[in-house]
């Protein structure tokens, strides 16, 4: 009796897609639906000349008026689309996903089939045979049900690819978008009706964002991307998708702008500015996470291209702040402006990378924060006179307010959820974040000080920052030239008349922690090189930013402070210590 094999399970079909750049399409539209909509705004209000009147006014503002209907309906339809288009990358993510499941399983059966192949041609007995004939029974079962799930798959990718042409189908033409949109009633209006006015809290914000249904989210953020981009209490996920579609609108204009030789120094400078927030995503975006090898993920938390008189405001974190168990943001200091988005990113990829690999069981986001407008030329470089305001505390009192709000935005946006927060302060944002500290109250776990040159003139002790002074850290090159600015000792004449920038958080009668902080490459004297090498892998300071940053606090290796003999210079124990260069990265 002949044994009967099973047949060979039916290939999958190949699949060649890109969710995420059909993602990026979809945020592209949302940008597309946000300029016209801003033209329908014109058309409506600026537009119009309420003091003119006559036929040829009624004749103008007749003509107008059906301009602006038509942005208002193609504004509605893009958006539409758009929506389609977003749903379509999560459908295809889905798909490619089932097809590797599938893909699995018919390399499977096919060893299954091909065992049954060579049992059969083996010389068996009639009980051997039977055996033999029950297993090719059961392989043939898993083959039917495998071209079964191989038919559904084909029939579901096709249902979404019809179904993703007929969205675009239906609105090819401004008869076809007046037909579906016209006079319709944009549903952001309500939303952004019942939007908490200025002043409101985070928490404020964060219940009226919660109150809004999917589409008036949605809608709010083809509409009016600025009015939540930037608005603290919103969760980053929604940030990130409104400043992506204002950052794609800017680009288009500006860009347009300067092909067409129209484009104003003012928006020379956004534009500098918003490309330099585009390269710090891509920057993020470029690198992987050392434990899942997947592509790190960025968010655009904060984007104002016009902040700070075109200086720039931006910040942008790798890993999902909505969702990481530790979560950092880091203030810079000195030369720091929206066009150093990119060198930040990198800082903030380089934390997060280390951070992962030494706390592989628990997920992390740290954010560069450019939120304040700090002295962006430094004095060593000789590029201009802004840096002179790194010798009083303005800015950083300014920027410390700013840092308190965007801290407490992240709290109130994962009520109920909460992440082990630390705020980074370097340089310069090391005397802003004591600031926001002592004077605003900083929500967050841990307060870590790195290349300070002061923390505040009003901060005498780690206690005075209303954080437990165990939970409060410090670094210092021992010959980084900036972190000799800081007051020593019990003279603190840094301080007079506004000058200063308050005490050295690694000397003795502060009180705080202090971590090593060498670099491998220093020198026997003091250096502006050596400051900004805290963000380095391999090095002493990055590690130990990374334990606290995961709350790994006895795996921080501690720095003796630096102290002063009452008479002659302050003494650095670190001038003579051994630099460690310990692993914060995969080897290769």
């Amino acid at each position: 009796m002949a044994v009967t094999l099973p047949s060979r399970p039916r290939a999958v079909p190949a699949l060649v897609c890109d969710p995420g750049a059909v993602q990026d399409t979809a945020t592209r539209l949302l940008a597309a639906s946000a300029q016209v909509d801003d033209l329908g705004d014109f058309a409506g209000g600026r537009a119009r000349v309420g003091d003119w009147a006559g036929p040829a006014s009624e004749a103008y503002h007749a003509e107008v008026a059906p301009t602006g209907e038509q942005a208002d309906a193609m504004s509605l339809a893009l958006r539409a689309v758009a929506r389609r288009v977003d749903d379509h990358a999560d459908a295809l993510t889905a798909l490619l996903t089932r097809r590797g499941d599938l893909d699995d399983r018919r390399q499977h059966l096919a060893q299954q089939v091909a065992w049954c192949e060579r049992e059969a041609a083996k010389p068996l007995t009639p009980a051997q045979q039977d055996e033999l004939q029950e297993d090719c029974r059961r392989v043939q079962g898993a083959v039917d049900v495998h071209g079964t799930d191989v038919a559904t798959w084909v029939t579901d990718l096709e249902t979404e690819e019809r179904e993703m042409k007929e969205a675009f189908t239906r609105v090819l033409d401004l008869d076809a978008v007046d037909r579906l949109y016209g006079g319709v009633e944009d549903p952001a209006d309500a939303a952004l009706d019942r939007k908490p006015g200025a002043g409101a809290s985070p928490a404020e914000v964060n219940a009226w964002w919660e109150s809004l249904s999917p589409e008036e989210q949605q809608a709010v953020m083809a509409a009016a991307p600025g009015a939540i981009g930037n608005l603290d209490g919103i969760p980053a996920g929604a940030r990130h998708e409104a400043n992506s579609i204002a950052l794609e609108r800017d680009l288009a204009d500006w860009r347009h702008a300067e092909e067409a030789g129209v484009i104003t120094d003012d928006e020379r400078d956004w534009l500098a500015n918003a490309e330099a927030a585009q390269r710090a995503i891509e920057e993020i975006e470029g690198r992987v996470d050392p434990v899942t090898g997947d592509p790190i993920q960025a968010q655009l938390y904060l984007y104002d291209p016009a902040a700070f008189d075109g200086d720039g405001a931006v910040a942008v974190s790798a890993g999902d702040l909505d969702t990481a168990d530790n979560v950092a943001v880091v203030t810079p200091g000195l030369g720091t402006d929206g066009q150093s988005a990119p060198y930040q990113a990198d800082r903030a990829a380089t934390l997060y990378e280390s951070s992962r690999y030494l706390g592989p069981d628990e997920t992390n986001a740290t954010l560069f924060w450019i939120g304040y407008d700090a002295p962006d030329n430094v004095p060593w470089e000789m590029e201009g006179f802004d840096a002179a305001g790194v010798a009083t505390e303005g800015a950083a009192e300014a920027g410390g307010a700013r840092l308190a709000d965007t801290v407490d935005g992240l709290r109130a946006s994962r009520d109920g959820d909460p992440a082990h927060l630390t705020a980074i302060g370097h340089s310069y944002g090391s005397t802003t974040t004591g600031l926001a500290a002592q004077q605003h109250g900083l929500d967050v776990d841990d307060v870590v000080f790195v290349g300070s040159p002061g923390v505040g003139g009003d901060t005498d002790h780690a206690s005075d920052l209303g954080i437990d002074p165990d939970h409060v850290w410090a670094g210092a090159n021992s010959r980084d030239t900036v972190t000799w600015l800081g007051n020593h000792g019990w003279v603190h004449g840094e301080t007079l008349a506004g000058a200063g920038l308050g005490d050295d958080p690694t000397e003795d009668d502060f009180g705080a922690q202090r971590f090593q902080a060498e670099d491998p490459s220093r020198g026997d004297g003091r250096s502006f090189d050596q400051h900004s090498l805290y963000f380095e892998h391999g090095t002493e300071s990055l590690a130990n930013i990374s334990e606290v940053v995961n709350g790994d606090y006895g795996d921080v290796t501690h720095a003796d402070h630096r102290h002063d003999p009452f008479l002659g210079d302050p003494e650095d124990p670190e001038d003579d210590a051994d630099v460690q260069t310990p692993r914060t990265q995969p080897v290769g």
